[in-house]
């Protein structure tokens, strides 16, 4: 019960604890990873060795040349499909190395 003798729905008391800023970072930072993974397959994910996001950044580590080269060609649509798939525009950049 809340101080107010109000009893709170479990799913507003998370919210509440989610949207605390440092949470928030934690937590989009992991939805942009599984959307990456989810996104890309299981092919690409084979040659991606570190996947972070920070403000609106996704940063990609890549095993290959050839798939980055791909990528930077596609990066437009790889930012609107990982977007999509969050339901909400995360990803405003991506820098792949």
């Amino acid at each position: 019960m809340s101080k107010r003798g109000e009893i709170k729905n479990i799913s507003k008391v998370l919210e509440d604890f989610v949207s605390q800023k440092h949470y928030r970072a934690g937590i989009d930072n992991l939805r942009v990873q599984e959307a990456w993974v989810k996104t890309m397959g299981e092919n690409i994910q084979k040659y991606t060795y570190n996947v972070k996001y920070k403000k609106g950044i996704l940063f990609i580590k890549l095993k290959s040349s050839v798939l980055k080269e791909e990528l930077i060609f596609e990066k437009n649509k790889v930012i609107k499909l990982i977007n999509q798939e969050l339901g909400k525009e995360y990803v405003k950049e991506l820098i792949l190395n």
